[in-house]
């Protein structure tokens, strides 16, 4: 998040106030008498007032890199929806936002859980002769009947 601040020229002390409210957290689980303090190295505090903000700062970067070039993205909270069209299956350029995906988050050091992704071809046919499932995180991804984002059911 900081580094979102410096590459948005935020002002220092912004900055510095940030980093204060995300260093030094700790956790407290007790479980019948028994207590345990972790030091919490990553994140933001969830539901907190700027959590939202916060990673709206992060998230920003990613939105950039994958506007344009043939693929419509959409970010709400910490949920994106890529939508690439292209007449043939292959050739969809939504393949290389999956890459980028992989990149930025490298760069950022945050995970994707590949299993909450979807994959869903909107189409006439029935079948996509020479199609491939798509690398993404490791994982193959495969065609669904229908993905959920924000409540709403898209299928094909």
């Amino acid at each position: 998040m900081c580094d979102a601040l410096v590459r948005l020229w935020s002002e220092y002390t912004n900055i510095r106030w940030i980093r204060a409210n995300l260093e030094g957290r700790v956790a407290v689980a007790t479980l019948n008498g028994f207590s345990m303090r972790l030091a919490i190295a990553r994140g933001c505090p969830q539901r907190g007032v700027l959590s939202l903000l916060q990673w709206c700062l992060v998230v920003d970067d990613l939105l950039a890199r994958l506007s344009g070039n043939g693929v419509f993205i959409q970010g709400n909270t910490d949920d994106t929806f890529l939508l690439a069209v292209d007449k043939f299956p292959n050739m969809v350029s939504g393949f290389w936002a999956l890459l980028t995906i992989e990149t930025w988050c490298n760069e950022v050091r945050l995970l994707v859980n590949p299993d909450k992704t979807g994959l869903l071809a909107f189409t006439r046919k029935r079948k996509l002769p020479g199609f491939f499932q798509p690398q993404f995180l490791g994982a193959k991804l495969s065609l669904s009947g229908s993905v959920k984002y924000l409540g709403v059911i898209l299928d094909s």
